[in-house]
């Protein structure tokens, strides 16, 4: 990016300032910090470049489809985002979607659809441009974090950017609120930065807002207020650490603080199945598995090794998946797991080591990378068991800018004065970033749908279950139904514990009319997992289908029951059940919910009709009927009772 490197004083470059709190009324002359020469021409000229190279790696995804891992819930299953009415847009704002409470995401998500329609395409091209906005913000931090050090600061934004672990990110538009999080999250660490420089409080206030954002696309932003104090570390130079975190300092981040705390109670009310105390409405399940076991200590050793995963796959991004699953014995611990632990208790030992005895801004490099990296990552490292994977890419999104800045600031200290070391440092960084580029294009791919992203994760991890069943719900969805039964059948023979895996077998027979196989598969997902609203959902559909209408209307009552969200699909079932029963008061109550959410439904409309005759309100039947058919010429059962009900009214 540069061809040479200008001289310049080594030895101290220059001290970072101090909080405004802290500051003395006096400073020390500062030495100027190496920079490069033509800085306004060797941005105007790489940014722009950076930015362009970021945008290219991501085209090749933008004709990529939704997949059938959690963007149903999100999106394309989601009538709430789908539709983005008043009504609606103040259902998101209290709605816990997929275990997690982030309205802002689910607002964002229904803009989305609102102003560029329900197709993935548009959902993923936003997730791309948050993307490139998230990647001039980390130029601009490194920017502001290095003394304005231009090379740093490209190659950071370059390295981070451009990483094939971030595609999970950007690419799977259910993580939209990864790089929404993180939009706000960098620029409270600017507007930090910016309050620290001049002393307004305004500044601070906009850093508070700009936190209560991010938590509010996504909870794993409570971190902040920590990565604030580790701003005021790196800021304050070689002073005394008592020095640098004065009661002042601390106070002003007791604001952050409660909220933090706040939001981490709701994150962990709702993971756990809640809906916080009633002031919360579930509109969608998660169906992946999440752990119940109680802490034990081999869970220091998985979350240690998922720890070493993320170092080794900055350096080295190959064999990445969009799962990665425990060992198939999770009380068995593997020997290469226990380089975890090892791992684990040398770098964050280092780390602390270089905190109690720094004394040069290349010590404070490391506590500031490894912190950032640790204070980020920390509550989602397999610590406890929460969730089904040791790791997952979409976890070092905003957490990898530690680990980066600290390599490339690394480097650049290390080139010294030599241009020879410098153009070496320069080089191999972008052959690096020439990688990281060509692996982005790859597993962008990877993510062109359900089916080529399971797929290729199984490469890896061919006996998992959760794999085998996401591909035969896609199979299934698609009405390849042999290929779906092949998948949970396999899963099923290496005895999966996982419920939807019967239940997709379930479907998978429904869809053969093997009505009695079934049902002998949806009872035993129900012995599985009982809590499950889409279970007794496709078991009332069955009991449907068989003319057991009791049988099913006690399923769609519980399937409301365990998700009141899902009424839209529910109600619809149930009406029918209603009808079927002669319980014509009911069924018109169901379908007239259901109508308000869908009020072009055919189907609806006539069965509306069909109550309303049997109650007696004939020109409301001649009305609903009328409408049915012609929103479906072909609708022949509508046409016949409409023919009927026009010649007895003659």
């Amino acid at each position: 990016m540069a061809k040479n490197k200008p001289t310049g004083p080594r030895t101290n470059p220059s001290r970072p300032q101090t909080h405004p709190a802290a500051s003395p009324s006096l400073k020390p002359t500062q030495t100027a910090p190496p920079v490069l020469a033509n800085q306004g021409i060797q941005t105007n000229l790489w940014l722009p470049l950076l930015l362009l190279t970021v945008l290219v790696a991501y085209v090749f995804g933008f004709s990529n489809g939704f997949v059938d891992w959690d963007d149903s819930e999100y999106v394309f299953g989601n009538p709430y985002v789908l539709e983005p009415t008043a009504g609606h847009v103040r259902m998101l704002l209290k709605s816990v979607v997929a275990l997690n409470y982030h309205p802002l995401t689910m607002l964002s998500l229904a803009a989305n659809s609102a102003l560029f329609g329900p197709e993935s395409t548009s959902f993923i091209v936003t997730n791309t441009a948050i993307h490139l906005l998230n990647t001039l913000l980390i130029f601009l931090f490194s920017y502001q974090l290095t003394h304005r050090n231009q090379w740093v600061a490209l190659f950071v934004a370059a390295v981070w950017g451009l990483h094939p672990m971030h595609v999970e990110s950007v690419i799977w538009v259910s993580e939209r609120k990864d790089v929404l999080y993180t939009f706000f999250f960098l620029s409270a660490c600017l507007t930090y930065l910016r309050y620290r420089k001049s002393g307004a409080t305004i500044w601070l206030f906009f850093t508070f807002f700009l936190f209560v954002a991010s938590c509010m696309a996504k909870a794993m932003a409570v971190v902040l207020p920590f990565v604030l104090l580790l701003i005021d570390y790196w800021k304050a130079g070689d002073q005394d650490l008592k020095k640098t975190f004065q009661p002042a300092v601390l106070f002003e981040k007791l604001p952050f603080l409660l909220v933090a705390v706040f939001v981490g109670l709701v994150a962990t009310n709702v993971q756990a199945g809640g809906d916080f105390h009633g002031w919360l409405l579930r509109i969608a399940e998660k169906k992946d598995a999440v752990g119940q076991e109680p802490f034990a200590a081999r869970w220091l050793v998985y979350g240690s090794y998922g720890f070493l995963m993320y170092l080794i796959k900055l350096i080295a991004p190959f064999r990445l998946s969009a799962f990665y699953p425990y060992p198939e014995n999770v009380r068995n611990i593997e020997p290469q797991h226990w380089l975890g632990p090892v791992a684990f208790l040398l770098v964050v030992g280092y780390a602390v080591w270089q905190l109690l005895t720094a004394k040069t801004e290349r010590q404070r490099l490391v506590v500031f990378g490894i912190g950032f990296f640790l204070i980020t990552i920390f509550l989602v490292l397999q610590f406890m068991t929460v969730g089904a994977a040791l790791m997952a890419d979409r976890y070092s999104y905003l957490s990898y800018f530690g680990l980066i800045f600290l390599i490339v600031y690394g480097l650049y200290f290390l080139t010294g004065e030599s241009p020879s070391r410098f153009r070496l440092a320069t080089i191999g960084l972008s052959v690096f970033t020439a990688l990281c580029f060509y692996r982005t294009i790859q597993q962008v791919k990877v993510w062109k749908n359900t089916e080529t992203l399971w797929l290729h994760a199984l490469q890896y991890y061919p006996d998992n279950d959760q794999m085998r069943e996401g591909l035969g719900d896609y199979y299934g969805k698609n009405n390849r139904i042999d290929e779906a039964m092949q998948q949970f059948k396999t899963a099923v023979e290496n005895g999966t514990n996982r419920y939807h895996c019967f239940e997709g077998l379930g479907n998978a027979y429904g869809l053969k009319n093997d009505f009695p196989k079934a049902l002998e598969m949806y009872n035993q997902a129900i012995r599985m997992d009982s809590t499950k609203s889409d279970v007794y959902y496709n078991r009332g559909l069955t009991y449907n289908k068989t003319s057991r209408f009791q049988d099913a209307l006690r399923d769609f009552n519980k399937a409301l029951a365990l998700a009141p969200g899902k009424d839209s699909v529910v109600l619809t079932a149930r009406g029918f059940t209603y009808l079927q029963l002669k319980y014509y008061k009911e069924s018109l109550a169901d379908y007239e919910r259901y109508l308000r959410y869908k009020p072009n439904d055919p189907t609806a409309l006539h069965n509306r009709g069909v109550d309303r005759f049997y109650l007696g309100d004939r020109a409301g039947a001649l009305a609903d009927i009328r409408r049915a058919v012609a929103l479906k010429p072909d609708y022949e059962e509508a046409k016949n009772n409409l023919r009927q009900l026009e010649q007895a009214g003659q």
